[in-house]
This record gives structure tokens, sequence and C-alpha cells, in this order.
């Protein structure tokens, strides 16, 4: 490919990279790029670009970035919803850890009103828009990165497990929660330092929490309990050390069992099956109106799932001379507050903007390359505010399970471990529930603030200065 004056490579198609690379398709198309040709190429590890995974949630600041990549009419000509400003209704909570009925203690308005888009759905939007500039090679796991350091461009090689080798200027990691390049970049800086504690940022944790997925057909639990409270709104049902997730989807019930299990022996699986009769035994002891949902759960093996979620340590930095990390890579966060896809989106495009920009520029004889300053922008604009998006969903997890600090109530092991004892053992009274909800409520305020245009002009000041 001629005229290319800069070569970047992603290593994983999930939704970080996917955007990526069509933000940086977007500003540097051939025909509108007359300082040269910024060149992808994807590598994706499996055969193909999987879709697995849960719907993404879509709030203000990463549907910005998506209206930016025309996402609006391609989802308007598919019949889909698109997020509209304003206040809008979230899921009720409800206290549910007890064999009589329980009792909803928070109606939830969300400061905006996000859409919750299929994931396939978005991927394959993204997709269809890379440039011809962009290349997607499947089946090519990365092993590891070597840094060559003999040359003014500081070129990069990726060595694959199929034994083939590619070179770039600039290596992003957007390779999820267990990351190979997060793991070669901290254990090259422990070797390189002789600080064994860099190797801590290398692997995925497990986070003390399961996720126990299945889906309940809706007109199953409408025949059996006719205008049944969870076929008409999203709701949380709270206790103890665990919540569920209720959420009606038309045909179906999305429903997923969230429980802390920090001894749970089997961490080094990402996904294995369950069933409907462990989901209900997880709740045995809670509300009738809570198991009659659980006993309509599809009882088809392949329906039913247990998902053990890791998650990665907060991390001192994002980048190291020409290789970031972005997405889960960076900070794989809890799902609790439904934001680790946007964090993903935004990193991408505060990343892309800066690398599709002129300044954006690898070394020669006479100029050093600015790539290290300009993923140090990134890393100055992102790590904080995504590790801040880690923070809340960690703690509104505390919140649904009655572990947050100043509401720990129920009795038994708690997940909290800011040594607060529990409320004498006992059960939340309505008052203090009532007080829980309005933190819950406060806690995703955050989510209306400011905007990506804002954030983009903050760095391109910096950028001119280079």
């Amino acid at each position: 490919m001629e005229n290319v004056r800069l070569r970047v490579a992603i290593v994983g198609c999930g939704i970080g990279g996917l955007t990526l690379a069509t933000t940086i398709s977007k500003l540097t198309a051939e025909e509108q790029s007359p300082n040269g040709i910024v060149q992808v190429d994807l590598y994706e590890s499996k055969s193909q670009v999987s879709v697995i995974g849960a719907g993404v949630g879509i709030w203000k600041r990463s549907w910005q970035v998506l209206q930016d990549l025309g996402f609006e009419e391609e989802l308007l000509k598919r019949g889909i919803k698109v997020p509209v400003d304003g206040e809008s209704r979230g899921p009720i909570f409800r206290k549910s850890d007890q064999p009589t009925p329980g009792y909803d203690f928070h109606d939830h308005i969300m400061p905006y009103g996000p859409l919750g888009l299929h994931r396939p759905t978005l991927l394959e939007i993204l997709q269809s828009k890379l440039s011809k500039n962009c290349t997607i090679h499947t089946s090519k796991a990365l092993v590891d990165y070597t840094v060559n350091t003999e040359d003014d461009r500081s070129t990069i090689t990726l060595h694959f497990a199929d034994n083939t080798t590619a070179e770039t200027d600039v290596l992003v990691g957007a390779d999820g929660v267990y990351s190979v390049t997060r793991q070669t970049m901290f254990h090259g800086l422990a070797k390189e330092t002789g600080d064994d504690d860099y190797t801590r940022y290398a692997r995925a944790r497990f986070s003390g929490t399961l996720a126990y997925r299945g889906p309940v057909p809706s007109d199953k639990l409408g025949e059996k309990h006719p205008g049944h409270m969870a076929l008409k709104r999203m709701r949380a049902w709270c206790g103890k050390n665990q919540h569920v997730i209720t959420h009606p989807l038309g045909p179906y019930i999305g429903v997923i069992v969230y429980k802390y299990h920090p001894d749970y022996p089997h961490t080094t699986q990402t996904v294995i099956p369950s069933s409907r009769e462990e989901m209900l035994a997880l709740c045995e002891g809670w509300e009738p109106e809570l198991l009659e949902v659980l006993e309509c759960v599809d009882s088809e093996p392949s329906k039913v799932s247990c998902w053990i979620i890791h998650t990665v340590d907060p991390l001192p930095f994002y980048a190291v001379g020409n290789v970031a990390l972005i997405g889960d890579a960076a900070h794989a966060m809890l799902p609790h507050q439904a934001v680790g896809g946007g964090q993903a989106i935004e990193d991408a495009h505060l990343l892309g903007r800066l690398l599709a920009h002129p300044k954006a520029t690898i070394g020669t004889s006479s100029k050093p390359s600015t790539i290290p300053a300009i993923l140090k922008l990134y890393e100055t604009h992102r790590l904080p505010a995504s590790q801040q998006a880690a923070k809340a969903s960690y703690e509104n997890g505390l919140m649904y399970a009655f572990n947050y600090p100043g509401y720990v109530y129920g009795g038994g092991p708690s997940s909290d471990t800011s040594g607060q004892e529990d409320a004498n053992g006992r059960s939340p009274t309505l008052e203090e529930l009532k007080m829980l909800g309005r933190r819950i409520g406060e806690s995703f305020a955050w989510l209306k603030e400011c905007d990506v245009e804002e954030d983009w002009g903050k760095a391109e000041v910096e950028l001119e200065k280079m």
C-alpha cells in the first residue's frame, strides 16, 4: 500500500478494536488524507469475529461516538430505537431475600435514556464501516511481541501461535480481560526493572462474582402467572450477597443471578454449563414471586450458563512506548453499571482521533517519533475516567447485595472489604432501604455529564503543542 505514514496493529476484534479501526477509517480515508494513509491491521484469535457476550449498554457519551460513526441512520433502518436525552425509567429495586413476599424500595429514574444494543448488531455495523485501509486477519492468536529499538521507527514484531509474524509501528491491545498484550507488557517490565510487582497487572483476577444466565419465555411465565411483575418492567431483586436482574426483552425475559462467591474453586474457567435447578437453589428461601420466574427458566441445558467474572487490577498506566491497551485489556470491570462496553468505545474514539491526527508520526533520522507522547496523552485522559467507571460498577454491586459501607445488612459473610460491621445481623428497615435507593440513584448521575467532544478538545490542545 502506497503513501502509508503509519502502521497500526490492533489485537482483538471486539467492541474496542473495531471502534478504533472504524474511527481511524473515518478520519484517514485515502481521499481525505493528504498527509498519508494510516494502515490498520486487526488480528483476531478466532476463526471469525466473535459475537458472544451480553448486550451492550450505550449511554450518552458512547452514543455520541456511535452517532459520529453513522450509527443513528443504521439503527433506524433496522427499526431499532435510538437513545434520547432526558430521564427514563430504569429497574425497580426490590428486597427479595425472604420467604414471604418482598417489597419495592427504589423506582430507578436514569439520568439518560440508554440503548441496550445487541452485540452482533454493534459489531456488524462497525465492520461495515471499515475502509479499504483496514484488514481483518482471523486465526491469529498473539503469543507475544518484541520491540526493535535499533532503528528510528522502533518497530514492533507480533508473534502468533501459527508461527507467523507481523510488523507494525503502533500496537494496540484490545484483546480483552485475558489480554496477551497486557501480559507481555507487564511481564516485560518486571524483567526489565527487576520489580516483580508488575506481574500482578499482567494477569486477570477472579472478581468473586458469578453470573448465572438463563432466558424465560415470556408466554410461559404469562400463562402460569398472568400479569406477573417481571413481564412489565426491568427489576433488581436484591438480597444479602447476591441479586437477580430480570429484563423483559419481548419474546423472552433475560435473567441473571449475580452471586458473590469469593471461594469459588473453578476460577481458571470463564463460562461453564449451569441449569434452572442451580439457579433455583441459589435463591432458596427467597420470595415466591422471584421463584415463579426462575421456575420458568428454559430447561434446555445449552440455554443456561454460569459466567465466572474476572477483572483487572487498576493499572498504573495504559501505554508503554509504542504499545497501548484499551477496553477490557486495560480496565475489565464488573457489569453493575453496564458501562464496560461504553468505556471501550470511549477509549477507542479518543485513541483513534489521536492516531489519525497529522501529528502522529514515526521517527526519522532527523525527527523523533511522536507516538509514545501521543499514547501517553491518551492514557492521561482515559485512565482516570475508566478506572472511576470501574470503581462505580464495583460499588454498585456492593449496594445491590447490601454490602455497601453505611448500608451493610443481613448477616452472613460480606463482600465489603471496609471492615464495617454488619448492622447487628438484621434485615434493613424500609426507610434504610429507601436511603440506599437514593444512593443508587446518585451513583448513575455521572453518566449524563460532559461529552466526548469536550474531552477531545482538551486532548487536541495538548496535541497541537507537540
